[in-house]
């Protein structure tokens, strides 16, 4: 059951990228459910515990709609729904509706800042990018992670380090602006998002071109251009 209603979705999702609008109204009305159960999870996670359905229904076609927008990025073969994969443009259009804004930042974004950015609260099940990474690093016997963790840890705070993994895996999924997606769902600048990956990069660079400790950091991907 679960396959056919994955290909069902495939096939909706493939009409859409062919610019099908009939598919549009389809993905609303076949796959509303589960993008509802979505954003109500985004809205708790945002501490919003009871929202009128017909507002709910409005920001399940604005999900909708977005998902038609960026059909063609989609990759079936990776066995996730595409609001799954375009979790933090799901996030991000939650967030402008409930008009979630964090307090200024200091000019260059969190990584001039005294304190850490203050991230919405997530849910239990939600686990952190950062927390997953540094659990992977943990667990495999691979030396670049342990130090890139390490590494990260020393020069950044979590608040810096998961920017830099959220826009990472965006620019991963086909993302032509990913700093600016992370930024819509964090209510920061673009510029900010910006800033704070481009220091952090260097940061642990130049501890991989200093400290021979750090040394097999030295060309790693993940240190390259981030947005």
């Amino acid at each position: 059951m679960k396959q056919d209603w994955f290909e069902r979705l495939t096939g909706v999702m493939a009409r859409m990228a062919a610019s099908d609008a009939a598919a549009l109204e389809e993905l609303y009305i076949g796959f509303g459910s589960p993008i509802r159960s979505l954003i109500h999870k985004e809205l708790r996670r945002l501490g919003v515990r009871s929202v009128d359905s017909a507002e709910v229904d409005g920001l399940a076609l604005d999900v909708c709609t977005e998902l038609f927008r960026r059909a063609a990025s989609w990759d079936p073969s990776h066995g996730v729904a595409p609001w799954t994969w375009a979790r933090l443009r799901v996030r991000a259009i939650v967030c402008a509706y409930v008009g979630q804004f964090t307090d200024p930042l200091p000019e260059g974004g969190p990584a001039d800042a005294d304190t850490p950015v203050v991230a919405a609260q997530a849910n239990a099940d939600d686990e952190a990018i950062v927390d997953t990474f540094e659990r992977l690093a943990a667990l495999r016997n691979d030396l670049r992670l342990r130090l890139l963790a390490e590494a990260l840890n020393r020069v950044s705070r979590p608040a810096q380090q998961e920017i830099l993994f959220e826009v990472k895996m965006q620019a991963g999924q086909g993302d032509p602006s990913p700093a600016a997606t992370v930024a819509r769902a964090k209510a920061l600048k673009p510029e900010a998002v910006r800033q704070t990956c481009k220091r952090l990069v260097d940061r642990v660079n130049d501890l991989a071109a200093t400290d021979p400790y750090f040394a097999p950091l030295a060309d790693l991907h993940l240190l390259r251009k981030a947005s």
